[in-house]
């Protein structure tokens, strides 16, 4: 029931829950020690932002790992979608991305050349099995 509701295999909650870090915080919990750390920050959202900091650049360093492993297509197509989504510049993010008044406008030319160069570039870069 658990997989299920996080839209996860149940091998992969299994190896999730046989993880050191999964034990871990399974004990803290357990014992109270969560709940602990939870009081002694509650109402200090600086200090909140700064332990949530830690975690970035793991969770990039993993989805830049899932965009650029060969294994899985569906997995690296999703963890683009996410890096894409979070550049700092907007450029290619999901959503209404406004273009500044004086930004330059892509040619026809451009994205059918780009749209070249991609196929070429996933043609390239994807496994056999994955092409139809």
């Amino acid at each position: 029931m658990i997989a299920a509701k996080l839209n996860i295999s149940q091998s992969g909650l299994s190896r999730i829950i046989s993880l050191p870090d999964y034990k871990d915080v399974e004990q803290a919990v357990l014992q109270g020690t969560v709940s602990k750390m939870d009081e002694a920050l509650a109402g200090r959202a600086d200090a909140l932002k700064e332990y949530a900091k830690q975690g970035v650049p793991v969770a990039l360093r993993a989805l830049l790992e899932a965009a650029t492993q060969q294994r899985d297509l569906r997995a690296r197509i999703s963890a683009a979608s996410e890096i894409l989504d979070r550049d700092p510049e907007r450029t290619f993010a999901k959503g209404q991305v406004r273009a500044e008044p004086n930004a330059p406008a892509i040619s026809e030319e451009t994205l059918k050349a780009l749209d070249s160069v991609a196929d070429k570039t996933a043609q390239a870069t994807t496994p056999k099995e994955h092409i139809n």
